[in-house]
Formats: C-alpha cells, sequence, structure tokens
C-alpha cells in the first residue's frame, strides 16, 4: 500500500514551498501618508475588563438523574462554594467571570 495516495496534494512539500517562492513585500504606503479618520483617531481604546484564567477550564457537566434525587431527597447539606475574587457564592476563584 502506498501512502502518498491516501493524501491530497497540498500536503506535499512541492507545493507549500512554491507557494512561499514569491517575496513577501511591505505596504506601499509610508505611514505618514496614511488617512485615519477623525473619529477613528479619537476613540479611545481601553484595556479588557478582566482576564481569563491561566490554564484550561473546567467543564461543569450536568445533573444526572441520580444526581437530581440525591438532592431531593435531602441527606447532608452541602456547602456552598464562595468566591475569594468577588465573595459571591456558587463559583469558585478559580470559574469566576467577573471583572477585576
Amino acid at each position: 500500500m502506498e501512502p502518498h495516495l491516501f493524501s491530497d496534494d497540498t500536503s506535499k512539500t512541492i507545493v507549500w514551498r512554491s507557494s512561499f517562492d514569491e517575496p513577501i513585500n511591505q505596504i506601499g504606503t509610508p505611514e505618514d501618508a496614511w488617512r485615519v479618520p477623525i473619529d477613528v483617531e479619537q476613540d479611545i481604546v481601553l484595556c479588557p475588563e478582566s482576564r481569563r484564567a491561566a490554564g484550561r477550564r473546567r467543564k461543569r457537566r450536568y445533573q444526572t438523574v441520580e444526581d437530581k434525587i440525591r438532592l431531593s431527597q435531602g441527606g447532608q447539606v452541602k456547602k456552598r462554594h464562595m468566591c475569594s475574587r468577588c465573595f459571591k457564592e456558587g463559583h469558585n476563584r478559580a470559574t469566576c467571570d467577573m471583572p477585576i
């Protein structure tokens, strides 16, 4: 069995090398000659309201029927999560979406 029969032509080295043969040129007009509209020039760009936490976010799973039955029967009273960043209940610092 020959593996090249199962691949597309775009994945071959000859094809992608030929696509980068042409030189990439800079913009023809210098930055001084750009015409920026006044309303765009006067806009103030602010930094984002919050940053996402580093790392992979935890997946929030759906409650199964067994979980719902267990919760409806009472049993132990669970402690509510409290965020140490915004001090609200229901989530923790890692999953907090409130602005800094």
